[in-house]
């Protein structure tokens, strides 16, 4: 009855298909048939004429034998003992009747043994479209039958359908494809969730170590108390710092209202000069290249993106050092380059700087550390607006970045 039924008491999707066949054999054998006995009836002979021309060619005689008026003696059944009476009938008239009583009896016959053989075969049809639909959903059965396997804790289950490369084998494989990418996102949010737990863990066990030690001397004075606060209060930046980064990272991975307008250039000069003091204090060589950059999106964010990579190249840079910022923009995409200088990055480690909490051991400026999701922040921006970001270390050391956004149809032409 299961087969039968689908989970809301509807006929199951089998069962239709069975019904569709059925359907359709019976509908095309209807019309064979009909399409035959209209040929048979069109073609039978149709009249004396026709019947004696049969006649003569099935008895081998010459054409026009038994043309003209002639008759046939027709001997009645003697009855009550009397003999049978001879009656003459004519050619014509007993031509005509043979004719239509033979296409009569052969058209009715035509018809009662097609019509059971019709049913016969309707029959089987939807016998054997049962067992043809049951094979050919076979795999949608393996399809619904791995999905009520699969939870959030084992998401290793996969289809992995064999069999022609036909549409059940692509939408087999499609779903596989889908759950490597669930198992690698909720492999990615179990370690994002962990490692923002040991970040906000790491100021919290900070402070409660400062606030039990102090606590516990009983000789703590104004020194010490000033002391903790100020320790303290670095922890409380720092989770504010981390939250603060949180936050803009799940904005940009949600849905946006791509409509505001930014230059990245302006940006760019924004960003440089909210870290003049730092940039003077490690006399770095600061080299711009700035064109109009326009692009759509969330304005907050697109600044956001091009504080990160300033504030990256700042706080990885070394005394001395060098940062190189370039804007341009074609006829489809606006670029933003930034590069700057700090020690030697190997090359395979650059991509992994945009994954979240990553951290290289690379010179920072003293008393800063870093959250490891400046670059996270750069990507997931970009990717809101449809972008790119890449990373690449330089030969002699420190880092390019490079995003790529879709130009604003209000952009200047180069």
């Amino acid at each position: 009855m299961r087969r039968l039924l689908g989970a809301a008491g509807q006929p199951s999707i089998r069962l239709r298909l069975t019904l569709w066949y059925g359907a359709l054999f019976l509908l095309a054998g209807t019309v064979l048939l009909a399409l035959n006995f209209a040929l048979v009836a069109r073609n039978f002979p149709s009249g004396g004429e026709d019947l004696r021309d049969a006649l003569e060619e099935r008895l081998d005689l010459e054409a026009g034998d038994l043309r003209g008026e002639f008759t046939f003696l027709v001997q009645r059944e003697p009855v009550r003992g009397r003999q049978g009476v001879f009656r003459a009938v004519s050619a014509s008239s007993l031509f005509d009747s043979l004719v239509s009583r033979i296409k009569e009896d052969t058209l009715r016959e035509l018809l009662w043994r097609s019509s059971i053989a019709l049913g016969a075969m309707a029959v089987a049809s939807i016998g054997l479209g049962w067992f043809v639909a049951g094979r050919m959903l076979r795999p949608v059965h393996e399809i619904a039958d791995t999905a009520r396997r699969i939870t959030d804790e084992r998401l290793e289950e996969r289809i992995d359908l064999a069999g022609p490369p036909d549409e059940l084998k692509d939408l087999a494989d499609q779903f596989d494809a889908m759950l490597d990418r669930l198992q690698t996102a909720f492999e990615a949010q179990r370690e994002f969730v962990a490692n923002a737990s040991h970040e906000l863990r790491t100021p919290l066990t900070i402070i409660r170590t400062e606030i039990d030690v102090t606590l516990d001397d009983p000789d703590a004075g104004r020194d010490q108390l000033e002391a903790t606060a100020e320790v303290v209060r670095r922890a409380i930046e720092r989770t504010e710092g981390l939250i603060d980064r949180l936050l803009v990272l799940a904005r940009a991975e949600g849905p946006l209202e791509l409509d505001q307008e930014t230059d990245l250039a302006d940006a760019v000069r924004s960003a440089l000069d909210a870290r003049s003091a730092d940039i003077e204090e490690l006399a770095l060589d600061i080299t711009l290249d700035l064109t109009e950059a326009r692009v759509e999106g969330d304005r907050m964010l697109l600044d956001r993106l091009v504080g990160n990579l300033v504030d990256n190249a700042v706080d990885h840079n070394e005394r001395d050092g060098r940062i190189e910022i370039a804007t341009m923009q074609d006829s489809d995409t606006v670029t933003l380059r930034c590069a700057n200088g700090g020690p030697l990055i190997p090359g395979e480690e650059a991509p992994r700087l945009f994954e979240r909490f990553a951290r290289l051991d690379r010179t920072r400026r003293a008393g800063r550390d870093g959250y490891g999701l400046g670059l996270s922040i750069v990507r997931a921006i970009a990717l809101a607006h449809r972008g790119t970001a890449t990373a690449r270390a330089l030969p002699g050391g420190g880092l390019v970045v490079e995003v790529s956004l879709p130009r604003s149809p209000t952009g200047a032409t180069p």
